[in-house]
């Protein structure tokens, strides 16, 4: 069975190596991802610099969906990592709990900012192109109402590893 806390145990260069390694290439992808994202839709025709000025516009959004998310979960798992090591199963259910219904209440403000701010969110910026405008508040309320899966990808994904770490069955099948 493979050691679970490296940090503690292992040399520092090969902690960095095995932790370090999985980070950058994710970082990589993410940004051959909006390379390409970009290139796509460029190529639009006459409409490819309006695309990429809405996609420009729009990224700080997105980026705070992610960001928001990934703290969340960090705060989760750290809480819930604790409570199952002290094997306080009452206070991580409570955790689990909070954590879901957090998650909830973040989806639900990108929901509303989606439906209701897209739009005087990109008039701000792009102040007189309306079809950077109308292709913006398109895009950004797409991202916002359909930002659920990244909301709760990102603030839960670690929760069925450690579940399943002490064998427990977090929903019932």
């Amino acid at each position: 069975m493979e050691e679970t806390n490296i940090i503690g145990t292992q040399p520092i260069k090969k902690v960095i190596w095995k932790m370090g390694v999985p980070m950058i290439i994710s970082m990589i992808l993410q940004a051959i991802y909006n390379i390409v994202d970009t290139a796509f839709v460029i190529n639009m025709g006459e409409d490819g610099v309006n695309g990429n000025l809405a996609l420009t516009y729009a990224f700080p959004i997105q980026l705070l969906i992610i960001a928001i998310g990934v703290g969340t979960g960090v705060g989760i798992n750290t809480l819930l990592s604790k409570c199952l090591g002290e094997k306080n199963m009452e206070k991580a259910n409570k955790v689990v709990g909070n954590g879901i219904f957090l998650s909830f209440i973040i989806y639900l403000v990108f929901l509303i900012f989606g439906l209701f701010l897209a739009k005087p969110f990109i008039s701000m910026q792009a102040s007189n192109n309306q079809k950077v405008i109308e292709m913006g508040t398109s895009y950004l309320m797409i991202c916002c109402t359909l930002s659920f899966g990244a909301v709760f990808f990102t603030s839960m994904k670690d929760f069925y590893k450690q579940l399943e770490k002490l064998s427990i069955q977090p929903l019932p099948k």
